[in-house]
């Protein structure tokens, strides 16, 4: 397995930079195959929203068993590749966002865009968004 370059990833400044990048590494990982096949937005989003799904249950799990906090299972590997460790917080939210990244760039959003109109608009909305939780 190749180290990946640290330092180049460090040089991803924008959210649409680590899109791209997210993008290009789920093709050349075989996660947009499908697409190849005539795959449709609607499938394409069916699918990877429930991937989203199992990613966010990951991170609920770490807090269910109390690893939340703890070193990631993937931790030694990723020290032996030159990158730091995670907790299973730490990696279950990357994941998140990762995928999150990667689906707007196979969607053409252009989610830098949209993340800051939305917190432009959330910046003008009531406390708590006017309900209870």
């Amino acid at each position: 397995m190749q180290k990946p370059n640290w330092t180049e990833l460090l040089k991803l400044e924008t959210i649409n930079q680590l899109a791209d990048a997210a993008h290009e590494n789920a093709k050349l990982k075989g996660f947009h195959d499908s697409k190849e096949r005539g795959e449709t937005d609607e499938q394409f989003v069916t699918l990877h929203t429930n991937l989203l799904h199992e990613e966010v249950a990951e991170l609920f799990s770490a807090v269910r068993t109390g690893t939340f906090n703890h070193e990631c299972d993937k931790s030694a590997k990723m020290i032996e590749l030159g990158l730091p460790a995670l907790t299973c917080a730490e990696e279950e939210y990357a994941d998140i966002v990762i995928r999150v990244l990667d689906q707007c760039r196979r969607l053409g959003i252009d989610i830098q865009r949209a993340i800051q109109a939305k917190h432009g608009y959330n910046t003008t909305r009531e406390r708590m968004h006017g309900k209870r939780f």
